[in-house]
């Protein structure tokens, strides 16, 4: 899987759906996205 098709994919997301990417990406990693 490429960086592009990833992007791709994102960019086909609603509002709601990218933040629950990013909430389930800050769980899975154990990190935060807030801007500092």
């Amino acid at each position: 899987m490429s960086v592009e098709s990833i992007l791709e994919s994102i960019e086909k997301l609603t509002l709601l759906e990218a933040a629950e990417l990013v909430k389930a990406m800050e769980e899975k990693f154990g990190v935060s996205a807030a801007a500092p």
